[in-house]
């Protein structure tokens, strides 16, 4: 019996060591995904290739990042252009050595220029629709399919809206920001059948520089112009926009907008345009939605 029992008494710290060992490894195990791209047409004249950017949790991937790997920018009319290597499942952040989860991402695509440049309201915008905008990768090594069309809005004139950061961003250390804008009253052209068609969404995002100023953009058009037509006197219509933070993917922290002195996750611009708008980002020791494993 002695033997027996000596021989458990060496097996349960075994048992013990190996578990922990395992359980560690399981934590650290990721893989890495696919984004597979196709881009139609524009409704205006545009540059040869497309930027993107894609925001999961603690993660941005611009094509200037050593996260990029895929091609300096996106061909426009054409299928299957693959960004791959894109990081999924349990991360370390290397600053804080705290554990987190990466699998769902948004995209972000900018709008299309006509002649002339940001700061003339002559220059015509065509801002385009991303399907899907956002997504969670599945699978051991997913791919995610993504199509871009920019020839379904109607062309845009562009008010810009400043925000300042205030000092909590220096306080954390961070400075980035994105948002989801939805405008529901966004016209569509009238095209292949659809006539009356309204509202639209997108991604954005903005970061902190030294001047603490960045600017959200508010869409209008003139409702009696042709389309793509210079502005004549009639009256600015404004669209119906609203700006929510994406704070589900931000890593330890969140941000508001302070409006009036007073916080909020989300904003319509229309309403707002005139009033002072700043972010105010504060610590948070929870993990957001978007930073953890889905138990699904």
């Amino acid at each position: 019996m002695k033997p027996c029992l000596k021989f458990l008494a060496l097996s349960i710290p075994f048992f013990f060591a190996y578990s922990i060992t395992k359980a560690q490894n399981t934590e650290l195990e990721k893989t890495t995904g696919y984004v597979n791209f196709s881009l139609g047409e524009t409704t205006l004249p545009h540059e040869k290739t497309q930027s993107l950017s894609l925001f999961g949790c603690n993660t941005n991937i611009t094509i200037d990042s050593k996260l990029w790997n895929g091609p300096k920018g996106f061909s426009w009319n054409k299928a299957n252009q693959v960004l791959s290597g894109i990081p999924v499942g349990h991360q370390i952040d290397p600053k804080t050595n705290k554990p987190y989860y990466v699998a769902k991402y948004y995209i972000a695509s900018p709008p299309v220029f006509k002649a002339g440049s940001q700061n003339d309201p002559n220059t015509l915008y065509d801002i385009g629709i991303v399907t899907p905008d956002n997504f969670v990768f599945d699978g051991k090594k997913p791919v995610q399919m993504v199509y871009l069309d920019y020839n379904v809005l109607k062309p845009m004139f562009i008010k810009y809206i400043e925000v300042t950061f205030d000092s909590s961003f220096d306080g954390l250390g961070v400075d980035f920001v994105p948002f989801m804008v939805e405008c529901d009253d966004f016209p569509w052209r009238e095209a292949n059948g659809i006539i009356g068609a309204q509202g639209a969404s997108g991604i954005g995002s903005l970061t902190k520089d030294s001047t603490n100023v960045a600017r959200l953009f508010l869409p209008y058009y003139y409702p009696y112009d042709t389309e793509g037509s210079a502005p004549t006197n009639s009256m600015e219509k404004y669209l119906d926009c609203e700006v929510t933070l994406l704070n589900d993917i931000l890593f330890h922290y969140e941000v508001f907008f302070i409006v009036n002195g007073e916080k909020r996750t989300s904003i319509n611009l229309k309403t707002l345009q005139n009033e002072k708008i700043s972010f105010h980002a504060e610590y948070r020791e929870e993990l957001s939605a978007g930073c953890v494993e889905s138990k699904q």
